[in-house]
């Protein structure tokens, strides 16, 4: 018997507003299941065949930070090459986290993969963009949600507020996350990753096959992602998660303009094997479309 524990969460079926989600519920679940003693079986059944094992789930998910608001002052032209983008791709992706998405943008890519099964959830962190629509991170994904989360990140200097967003997808049981790291260099940013890598621990202790990606503006051989990397990958590593490109460098081709390794894909090591990634340079960004090929193990 595979049994299931679903967490709810309160999550609003209007995915571009502000939304308030309770930071915990509970679900009640039998401590015990009665099962019989002992079972009739016809004399002439043949014996049973041992249960197939369920075959690896490869997905994708596409990782942009698309400067919606400081590359595009809100307009519509990059929501347009995200969607299509999606909509090329030969084998589509479940799942798509972005970053500085205005909430335009965000209603523009809906409406452009609505047809083709996908959903939206945009969650503002800030200021307004140009064009008045709220500016903060989004993540798509194809098929039916359980449920999704909001999480506050730790903001010690007063900076931009900065967020996660995890959704536990339908079907296969996998948790996708987008958020969006400070660039400060103040401390800032350690701080936040360390939340980040406290709540996926969390998730991972739940048995939650979850990943997260993002934007992290932190250089792959920064003190400050030990929190994320597994220990196979050296230095100070102390996390659970394989980067993307696969272990165990700390590396990888530019994300963003100028050079920088930034963007980053982390899957819980013990549930995804990391299969490959693909940097894609665009003119609509400073950062670079990633898109990565996970399979739930």
């Amino acid at each position: 018997m595979i049994r299931r524990l679903f967490t709810a969460f309160a999550a609003g079926t209007a995915a571009l507003a502000t939304v308030t989600v309770p930071s915990t519920a509970t679900a009640t679940v039998p401590a015990t299941a009665t099962v019989p003693a002992t079972a009739t079986v016809p004399a002439a059944a043949t014996a049973p065949v041992a249960a197939a094992v369920a075959a690896p789930y490869t997905f994708l998910n596409l990782n942009f930070n698309m400067c919606g608001n400081k590359c595009n002052h809100g307009t519509l032209g990059v929501a347009d090459h995200v969607a299509q983008a999606i909509l090329d791709r030969p084998t589509r992706p479940r799942t798509a986290t972005l970053q500085e998405v205005c909430a335009g943008q965000a209603i523009r890519i809906r409406n452009r993969l609505s047809d083709a099964g996908y959903h939206v959830v945009h969650v503002p962190t800030a200021h307004r963009c140009d064009d008045g629509s709220a500016y903060g991170i989004a993540l798509v994904h194809k098929g039916d949600r359980e449920w999704y989360r909001v999480w506050d990140l730790p903001n010690p200097n007063n900076h931009e507020p900065r967020k996660m967003v995890c959704a536990l997808l339908a079907g296969q049981p996998v948790l996708a996350c987008s958020t969006h790291i400070d660039f400060h260099g103040d401390g800032t940013r350690g701080v936040q990753i360390k939340r980040v890598a406290a709540i996926m621990a969390d998730y991972a202790a739940a048995d939650r096959a979850a990943f997260v990606a993002g934007d992290f503006n932190t250089e792959p051989t920064e003190d400050a992602l030990d929190a994320m990397y597994r220990p196979a990958y050296g230095g100070g590593a102390d996390g659970i998660h394989t980067e993307g490109n696969g272990c165990c460098q700390r590396s990888g081709p530019a994300t963003a303009d100028g050079g920088r390794t930034i963007d980053y894909t982390f899957l819980r090591a013990a549930t995804f094997t990391a299969d490959w990634a693909q940097v894609v340079p665009t003119s609509t960004s400073d950062h670079h479309k990633v898109w990565a090929s996970i399979t739930l193990k």
